[in-house]
């Protein structure tokens, strides 16, 4: 059952991200290397937000949390595009714009 619901939350969560207006960078695109977030403050918001842009002044599209983790596709400055990852320890699809200050890089 757990497992169930968990599909069922990314399933919606994904539904929700794709429908968002979204800013792809042009390509051409990396694929080797990923963003381990951490650090974040569990007093404070606890989360990273995933952007539609990159920048505070594009819409919040989803969340990460410590110990989540995406792929970076593309970086502009301190912000990167990622694609699909890790949420709560599964495998789960999602795309936007993350901001790099809370990523553990790994290759």
């Amino acid at each position: 059952m757990p497992r169930l619901l968990t599909a069922v939350a990314l399933a919606l969560f994904a539904t929700a991200v794709n429908a968002q207006q979204i800013y792809v960078p042009p390509g051409p695109y990396s694929n080797d290397s990923g963003c381990l977030v951490q650090g974040l403050d569990p007093n404070g918001d606890g989360f990273l937000a995933l952007r539609a842009g990159p920048g505070t002044n594009y819409a919040q599209i989803g969340s990460l949390h410590n110990g989540d983790a995406a792929y970076l596709r593309k970086c502009e400055g301190r912000w990167c595009y990622v694609e699909n990852g890790a949420i709560g320890g599964q495998e789960a699809r999602f795309r936007g714009w993350i901001y790099t200050a809370w990523c553990q890089f790994y290759p």
